[in-house]
């Protein structure tokens, strides 16, 4: 199925007549809580001056991306950011995706590196665009009703706080018809587009793909003959893993984490059709790296 999508990043489809109510979860809890928890500040370092953030390397500073909506399980599941800034100065964004089937297996993620002055540019152009203090109401205006939605999503770490912008089906409404606080949003987040502009070009490293050094994954069992044009490609999961894949399978709502090392090139040379057999049984998967902040899987 298609769902309609958003902004230039994203394929357009038909709009749903039914309506949908709007959502804000916004909020602003200390890095790495949930609402109601007590912060965790042990890997967290406040710098010296300028604004304070978190400098680890499994820590984000910023993170924008899609959540939810009508799409497939296993979409979701290799959901990635369209761009995050970790504590420890990378900047991780998607690759070009072409329109070939089947495409590559792991979705295309690129990383360059930020200094701690792009970092606090960065943070300085947030704070100046009203992103670090309470989130205000990003609920549509009344009587709009947009379905087959995501949420967009903005999260920041700073100032020992975390702050969630969440805006369901942003940059769907016309903008005489949007709120300012949703336009105050939609235009930070454009801002993004051009990292280079926001903290200047001279803070920024060379892109290059990204290395991953786990890779989380769920499985989904198939019948490779009900594949005709084009035929998958069917080779065996190396045992060596450690992971069965039956452990795995999506429907039981499982994922697996795995060292890179441990499948080699096995991931990043298959496509969306190749599929692993285990014990007689055929399995696709859904893959993607592993990046800082994602929660942990089950196995």
């Amino acid at each position: 199925m298609q769902r309609r999508t958003f902004l230039a990043a994203m394929v357009s489809a038909p709009t749903l007549a039914a309506l949908l109510a709007a959502c804000g979860d916004d909020s602003v809890v200390s890095p790495g809580t949930s609402p109601g928890t007590s912060p965790d500040t042990s890997t967290t370092t406040v710098e010296p001056s300028g604004i304070p953030h978190p400098t680890g390397a499994d820590e984000v500073v910023l993170r924008y991306g899609y959540e939810g909506g009508f799409v497939a399980p296993g979409t979701l599941f290799v959901s990635i950011p369209t761009l995050m800034i970790t504590g420890d100065g990378r900047v991780i964004e998607p690759g070009a995706t072409t329109a070939i089937y089947p495409g590559a297996l792991l979705p295309s993620m690129f990383e360059r590196s930020i200094d701690q002055a792009g970092i606090e540019a960065l943070l300085s152009a947030a704070q100046k665009a009203g992103m670090l203090a309470s989130p205000p109401d990003y609920q549509l205006p009344d009587g709009i009703g947009i379905a087959d939605a995501p949420d967009t999503v903005l999260t920041i770490n700073a100032n020992n706080a975390q702050y969630l912008h969440r805006a369901y089906a942003l940059g769907m409404a016309d903008d005489p018809s949007s709120t300012p606080a949703r336009v105050a949003l939609s235009d930070f987040l454009g801002t993004l587009g051009n990292l280079a502009d926001v903290v200047g070009a001279e803070h920024l490293g060379e892109s290059a793909p990204l290395v991953a050094k786990q890779y989380r994954f769920q499985a989904m069992v198939v019948d490779p003959a009900t594949y005709t044009e084009p035929a998958p490609t069917v080779v065996p999961w190396p045992a060596s893993t450690g992971v069965e894949l039956k452990a795995v399978t999506a429907e039981f709502g499982t994922c697996a984490t795995i060292d890179a090392a441990a499948v080699g090139d096995l991931f990043s040379s298959a496509n969306q059709l190749t599929f692993f057999e285990e014990a007689g049984v055929a399995y696709q998967l859904s893959v993607v790296a592993v990046l800082p902040g994602d929660a942990a899987c089950t196995l």
